[in-house]
């Protein structure tokens, strides 16, 4: 009986062995492959926030700074006197910090879409 399973396992043992380093190449290659393929999507996911983000910034800032309004000439000189010379500036930092504030509150729902 021990003969027989001596033979037994003398034969299946490089069997096995090409068995699982086949098979064991084969699940590390999609593994790492889904690997990067999650990766990857992070990135666009990622990119797409910060274009988000940048475009929105451009946009905020080219809608304040072409805001004008007419004024009569004391009333213009009275606000110059009390608003900073980079007043569209500070009000687009501001509503932009707003908006990203609020992208990032949605980040992680969006983030966690669609995972694979």
């Amino acid at each position: 009986m021990g003969a027989l399973v001596r033979l037994l396992f003398t034969a299946l043992i490089p069997l096995a062995r090409n068995f699982f380093k086949h098979f064991g190449t084969w699940f590390l290659q999609f593994f790492f492959w889904l690997k990067v393929a999650r990766f990857g999507l992070f990135l666009i996911k990622v990119g797409i926030f910060v274009a988000l983000i940048t475009g929105t910034a451009d946009v905020i800032s080219s809608i304040v700074d072409s805001l004008t309004v007419a004024m009569p000439a004391v009333l213009a000189d009275g606000v110059n006197r009390i608003l900073p010379d980079n007043f569209s500036t500070c009000v687009s930092a501001i509503v932009l910090a707003k908006f990203t504030v609020m992208a990032l509150h949605v980040k992680d729902r969006v983030l966690g879409l669609g995972g694979v």
